[in-house]
Formats: structure tokens, sequence, C-alpha cells
């Protein structure tokens, strides 16, 4: 085998059934690399009539978090080339041979952002959808910064033997976490533009303020573990981004009621994260501490 592809997931089987489904039609045999499933609920047990690749398994992992999930498929993994997609994602036909080629051809690189593709959940886009595909994934742009989220992550392994493994400790916020690690210990990381997974872009208000808070908390709690806890909450963003508004309009494909409708999604999703900051900071500090 040349790759393992490892997959958290909880209480998401029909989402997980789509996910391994498109790698069960990959172009490279599947002897070519294992799938391992890591349910992070014990309790939840396989349905009786999911359909597992001949080339898959499906471990537990108790402790929560889909980051101590994703350490037990390290673990498990009998491979050097590590990818790391998530249960909602829906991986082309070409995810893993183009990510083995990719890896091969750029043996200086010891991680690679595959390209994450955000396609709408019925046949129209909404406002919400939009803004995730114009303001929130982009993969490209993480890499640029030295990150990739694992909804498409590919490690060569000897890199978490050199950067260590991801936080187990941490709900929200680990892939970017040890990402900086990496970054911080010199080490480069690759866009790699043709492994392609799709993801159905978030369709809620709910959704996103939930993401939002998560990832505030997460933040909060790393910069209080770094002695920084106590600074003024970012209140400019109180005022509409006007840049945003204006790159917005630069957008061919966007007219100005699209170009609104994003625009007041984010408007909302900056109030979440200032109420969110304040919450945390001013009434559960203990909760930050934690």
């Amino acid at each position: 085998m040349d790759a393992s592809v490892i997959i958290p997931t909880y209480h998401s089987w029909d989402k997980l059934q789509s996910c391994l489904d498109c790698l069960a039609s990959q172009t490279v045999e599947p002897q070519k690399f294992e799938i391992i499933v890591v349910n992070n609920d014990p309790l939840d047990s396989t349905p009786e009539d999911f359909r597992l690749p001949t080339n898959a398994q499906i471990l537990t992992e108790g402790k929560p978090g889909s980051y101590a999930a994703r350490n037990r498929g390290i673990a498990a993994a009998s491979t050097d080339l590590l990818f790391f997609t998530d249960s909602d994602c829906l991986p082309v036909p070409e995810y893993v041979e183009s990510g083995l080629r990719i890896a091969q051809e750029h043996p200086e690189f010891g991680r690679f952002g595959g390209d994450v593709v955000l396609v709408p959940n019925g046949s129209e886009w909404t406002a919400v959808e939009l803004y995730d595909y114009h303001l929130g994934l982009e993969q490209r742009k993480w890499v640029e910064r030295g990150r990739a989220v694992t909804a498409n992550l590919i490690v060569r392994r000897d890199m978490f033997d050199r950067v260590g493994l991801f936080n187990s400790e941490v709900l929200s916020g680990g892939d970017m976490e040890w990402n900086d690690r990496a970054t911080a210990a010199g080490e480069p990381i690759f866009f790699a533009a043709d492994a392609i997974v799709r993801h159905p872009a978030r369709s809620t208000l709910r959704e996103f303020a939930t993401k939002v808070r998560r990832i505030e908390g997460a933040r909060l709690r790393r910069n209080a573990g770094r002695g920084a806890l106590n600074y003024v909450p970012p209140i400019q963003k109180l005022i509409p981004s006007f840049r945003t508004f204006k790159t917005l309009r630069k957008k061919p494909d966007l007219n100005l009621r699209q170009v609104l409708a994003i625009w007041r999604v984010q408007y909302v999703l900056r109030l979440v994260m200032i109420s969110e900051t304040f919450r945390l900071l001013w009434f559960r500090q203990s909760d930050i501490r934690k």
C-alpha cells in the first residue's frame, strides 16, 4: 500500500457512506491504499446496511474530538503517506492518484493542502452558501499562510515525528494549531490543486454561528496558554467591512443583490464573534482556562 486515508466520524453515517462510495470509485486500485474510519462514539454502532469498501476498516476512539480520532487513525495507519479528509467530504475519482503523484513529484515537502471545492446543497446557491463559497473555506489562501484544513490535508508520517500529533485536547482549530507548529518548525507546505475533495457549503446561519463560537473559544484558549488572555475585543468589527463589499462587487458572477446578501451574512457573523469574545473573556474565563 502507498497511502492511508483517515476519516473521523461522529453520528454521520449517511454522509460517511457517500464519502466512502467516492473512495470506492478511485482511479487507483484499492490495493494501493487503505481507508481508516475512526468512529468518535463507540456506543454508536455501524448501521447494518452500511457499505464498507474492501480496503476499509472502522476503528473507535472514546476520547471526544475529531483530533483525538485522527491521532487514533495515525497510530493504526500502515503507510507513510497519510490523507486526511472528513466524513462530509466527497473526494473526486482522481483524489488518491493525484495526491500520490504530487507527493512523489515534490519530495522536499512533508505536507500538502489539497483543494476543497464547495458545492451547493440544492440546485441554487443560497446567500449563506455563497458566503461560504466566496469568503469561507479557501484552501489555497490557507496554504499561502502556511496552513491547511483537515478536510483535505496530506502529510508524510515522519512529519508527525518532528512536529508531534494533533492536539487531542481541543475540539476545534486543531488543524490550524498543528499547521502553525509545522510552519514554526520550518516545514514548508504545498498546494495540491489536483487532489480535490468536494464539500457541501454550509447552508444555515446557525451552522456558521456555531463554528464561529467554537473557533473563537479555541483561539482564546490558545492565547490563554501563552499568557495573553486579557485584551480588548475587536470592537472595530461592529462596523461592516467596506473592503469586503468592494471585493465582492468585483466578482463577475455576483449581482448586487447577492453581494448585499453575502455582506449581511458576514456582518451577522462578525457580531456573533464579538459577542462570544465578550462572553468568554468577561463572564466565562474559567471555560477558557480549562
